[in-house]
């Protein structure tokens, strides 16, 4: 699974995917019918990453306090459940 999937496209760009992590390129990347940002080459319109299988070792170890941040509050909060229906027994 890509846990990059349901990051919306504008912080996907200034977060990670601005540009090439080892060339710097970035390309014209069109948002919308009169909206273009610069971004990663391999970056789709739909920001999903087009070489995601085969991405650069800077991408792959490209370390997202969000989505880190978004899987803690997960675990806690299914921690929490777990808690409240062992409580309920």
């Amino acid at each position: 699974m890509n846990p990059c999937e349901h990051c919306a496209i504008d912080d996907k760009i200034y977060e990670c995917c601005g540009r090439h992590p080892e060339t710097g390129e970035a390309a014209d990347l069109p948002i919308s019918s009169d909206q273009k940002r610069n971004a990663c080459p391999h970056l789709s319109k739909t920001g999903q990453c087009r070489i995601y299988d085969h991405r650069p070792l800077a991408c792959r170890t490209h370390y997202c306090a969000r989505y880190q941040g978004l899987n803690g509050m997960a675990a806690g909060f299914a921690a929490m459940r777990e808690l409240y229906e062992n409580m309920k027994r």
